[in-house]
């Protein structure tokens, strides 16, 4: 049921989102042709490099592989076994491999490790197999998922992302698709991790970021993780989270020339370096502070206030400061009980200048409940009010005519 709630929680986000560009100011040089960063909690975008535009993943393909498996395992723990069939024809696709044999007993845990660290296009059969009963299987739901997350430039052909003309995305919905990945905190385990060890201590493998470490010395301190990827096609590919000041980052980079040369994580460590150079945080409202005030009808408690459920902030160019914003509530007077938690009563707008930077949905993070004894009460004493007003119109009137009569 969880699972559920979530898929559903996220496909809402994504088909609600509308990206508000933080800054035309992003200016980085990269190795990529195709880049698309932006920040999870406000939606904002910071940097757009032909974010629409079709380009082959890769690898990147093995997100959305080890997220269908993550909806269907309920125990992590729990062992399987390698078949030949999860083997057969890898060697001569060319397909990189984690390292498992037929007959092998493994956890699930084994097999998503080894689909995103060492990118086992074994582990990523193995588990088309067992979750979805075929790589067939698997290929349908990851079109379907992507349809449901209303994502109109992608379309899929297998599991391991193995070349295909026909398999391919735009690095802005394989943003989204990462997205919706990282809802589950089991893939956000998996997809940080620099090295796992299998359950039998038999395979030990290390994460692309791990490598470029280890073999460039590239400072990958700031990188939270990373998925990359490469073919011909493709060239290097790379989907990333990075965080500042409390906020995720989602950077997906594509088509960065030269398979050795690790041009994919210098990107976004390049992306990474630029954020804390240029950019800083201003806090919009703390936690608990009211946003808006509303007269609550059909209650007795009349008012209700909207406070902020946690802090909210924007990360912002170092040249826009906090009296540079404007804010802009759009909302109602009134409310009228009873409501429920989660739906929309306003938005807040903050702007620098005309120029809007990012908009907020306000949501009730609560319950406005009524019962049948507060309505009825609540409507008794609407008519008291009335009635006692129309009666001491009546009387006003009756004493004006009394008087008049009275007059010689």
């Amino acid at each position: 049921m969880k699972k559920i709630i979530t898929c559903m929680i996220t496909m809402i986000v994504c088909l609600g989102i509308v990206p508000i560009h933080a800054s035309e100011n992003f200016q980085v040089s990269l190795h990529s042709k195709y880049a698309y960063l932006y920040d999870q909690e406000t939606q904002m975008v910071y940097l757009d490099q032909k974010s629409q535009d079709k380009i082959y993943p890769a690898s990147m393909t093995k997100i959305l592989t080890v997220s269908l498996a993550l909806d269907k395992i309920t125990d992590i723990h729990e062992k399987v076994r390698i078949t030949q069939a999860d083997l057969d024809g890898l060697f001569e696709a060319g397909a990189t491999i984690a390292g498992f044999y037929a007959g092998e007993l493994v956890t699930y845990e084994d097999l998503l490790y080894g689909a995103l660290l060492p990118s086992g296009a074994d582990a990523c059969n193995a588990l088309a197999r067992l979750t979805y009963g075929s790589t067939d299987g698997m290929v349908m739901a990851m079109n379907q998922l992507v349809e449901q997350l209303n994502l109109k430039n992608s379309h899929f052909m297998n599991v391991t992302g193995l070349h295909h003309n026909e398999h391919y995305t735009t690095v802005y919905d394989m943003a989204m698709i990462l997205h919706h990945a990282l809802q589950n905190q089991t893939f956000e385990d998996v997809f940080n991790a620099r090295t796992y060890t299998s359950s039998m201590k038999n395979h030990t493998w290390s994460s692309s970021l791990q490598r470029g470490y280890m073999s460039y010395g590239l400072d990958i301190s700031q990188i939270d993780g990373a998925k990359s990827g490469f073919t011909d096609e493709a060239q290097l590919t790379l989907a990333s989270t990075m965080t500042f000041n409390g906020h995720q980052f989602i950077l997906v980079t594509a088509y960065a020339s030269g398979q050795y040369t690790q041009n994919h994580v210098r990107d976004a460590i390049t992306v990474c370096q630029y954020l804390h150079d240029h950019y800083h945080e201003i806090v919009l409202y703390k936690k608990d502070e009211t946003i808006a005030d509303y007269w609550l009808l059909q209650s007795f408690q009349f008012r209700y206030e909207y406070q902020a459920p946690q802090t909210l902030s924007i990360i912002i160019d170092n040249n826009i400061s906090t009296k540079d914003l404007s804010y802009q509530v759009d909302t109602s007077t009134f409310l009228v009980a009873p409501m429920k938690s989660g739906q929309k009563i306003g938005t807040v707008s903050i702007y620098n200048d005309d120029y809007l930077l990012y908009s907020y949905d306000m949501h009730l993070t609560e319950d406005i409940e009524l019962s049948m004894m507060e309505r009825i009460a609540y409507y008794a004493v609407i008519i008291f009010i009335i009635g006692a007003l129309i009666t001491c119109l009546i009387l006003v009137m009756k004493k004006i005519k009394h008087k008049k009569s009275d007059r010689p």
